[in-house]
C-alpha cells in the first residue's frame, strides 16, 4: 500500500526502479497542505537519495536542467511527452532516464500513414514500428475515464505504462516517492510488478490506496 513518508528520508535498493512525477516547485496549488514553493536547495534535497540508482523522472525541461542535473547528472536518455493544453507555454514535458536506458523495441505503435493500404499490410506483418522518442498522449482531464476525483495533476496511465514496459527488468520493484493519485503503483500492479509508493499528503494516500485496493480486487 501507499505509505506516508517524506521522499528525503527514503532508502532505495538495487532492484528498485524509481519512476516519479515530482512536485514541480512552481507554486502549484495541490490538494492538501503541501506548499509547492521551496528554495532550490530545499527542492534538490528531494532527489539526493536517488543518486546512483535507476531513476525515471517526468518534469519540465528547465527544471531538469536547473534543479535535477546538478544532483543526478546528465540523463542517459530523454523523451518528449507532448499534449494539448490551455496553459501558456506548458504543452510538453520531458521523461528522463538516469543510470538506465529504455528499450524502445519493447513497445510497438502504428505507423504514421495508416490510411495507405501498403502501410496497413506492413503493420499486420510487423505489429508496427518501435516506440519513438516523441509521445503524443493527452492529459488526464476531469472527463477522462481514468480521472481520480478530488485530486489534481494526474499523470496518464499510458505514460507510466510505456516507461515501465521499456525500462523495467523482470525482478524490479517499481518505486514512486511522490505517488499522488497512485498512477505509478496502479500501473505497476496491472503489469505484474511489485511496488512501493510514498507521499506526504494524507489525501493522496487515502485516494491512491482506495484505487490500488479496488484494482487488486478486480485482478484477483
Amino acid at each position: 500500500m501507499i505509505q506516508l513518508k517524506d521522499a528525503r528520508t527514503l532508502t532505495y535498493l538495487d532492484n528498485d526502479l524509481i519512476i516519479c512525477d515530482p512536485p514541480y516547485n512552481v507554486g502549484y496549488k495541490y490538494n492538501g497542505s503541501f506548499k509547492d514553493s521551496q528554495t532550490q536547495q530545499e527542492y534538490q534535497e528531494l532527489f539526493k537519495p536517488m543518486q546512483g540508482h535507476r531513476v525515471v523522472i517526468i518534469h519540465y525541461i528547465e527544471h531538469i536542467i536547473r534543479d535535477i542535473v546538478p544532483i543526478l547528472g546528465v540523463p542517459d536518455k530523454v523523451v518528449s511527452w507532448v499534449y494539448n493544453s490551455n496553459l501558456k507555454n506548458r504543452s510538453w514535458r520531458v521523461v528522463a532516464w538516469w543510470n538506465c536506458k529504455p528499450d524502445f523495441t519493447k513497445v510497438r505503435v502504428p505507423y504514421q500513414d495508416m490510411k495507405d493500404k501498403r502501410v496497413v499490410e506492413l503493420y499486420k506483418r510487423t505489429g508496427g514500428r518501435a516506440l519513438p522518442d516523441w509521445w503524443d498522449i493527452n492529459l488526464v482531464k476531469n472527463v477522462s475515464k481514468e480521472k481520480i476525483k478530488g485530486y489534481t495533476n494526474q499523470i496518464p496511465q499510458e505514460v507510466i505504462s510505456r516507461i515501465i514496459k521499456i525500462t523495467a527488468k523482470e525482478d524490479d520493484t517499481i518505486v514512486d516517492p511522490f505517488s499522488g493519485t497512485g498512477t505509478t503503483p496502479f500501473v505497476a500492479q496491472q503489469l505484474g510488478y511489485e511496488f512501493r509508493a510514498y507521499d506526504i499528503n494524507p489525501l493522496a494516500i487515502e485516494l491512491s490506496n482506495e484505487r490500488i485496493s479496488k484494482a487488486a480486487q478486480e485482478l484477483f
